[in-house]
């Protein structure tokens, strides 16, 4: 069984400012998107990637503020373009078509 993964989203900076916020928990989402919430945060090393990366204070910046919580560990941190590891990025994408 897979453990319970939560993953929250807020998106801020940009040139046109677009903004969003959304918040995903494999335990209410259709077992085939739970199932790539997972594969996803499984694929990244929460313990590698830090928590303030590209702190560059530019406002047309993209900023991403990441919470995970995946089978009793919790990571928080801040990712600003151009400096998001490659690792993230999958992840992000997932979440940010969530929101939509």
């Amino acid at each position: 069984m897979t453990p319970r993964v939560r993953a929250e989203l807020r998106r801020t900076g940009g040139f046109r400012d677009r903004s969003l916020r959304v918040v995903l928990d494999s335990a209410t989402l259709p077992r085939d998107q739970a199932a790539q919430l997972a594969r996803l945060v499984e694929q990244i090393d929460l313990t590698r990637v830090g928590a303030e990366i590209g702190a560059a204070s530019d406002a047309d910046l993209t900023r991403y503020q990441l919470a995970v919580e995946y089978g009793g560990r919790h990571w928080r941190g801040t990712v600003a373009e151009p400096c998001v590891p490659e690792e993230l990025r999958p992840l992000l994408r997932f979440l940010t078509s969530a929101a939509r």
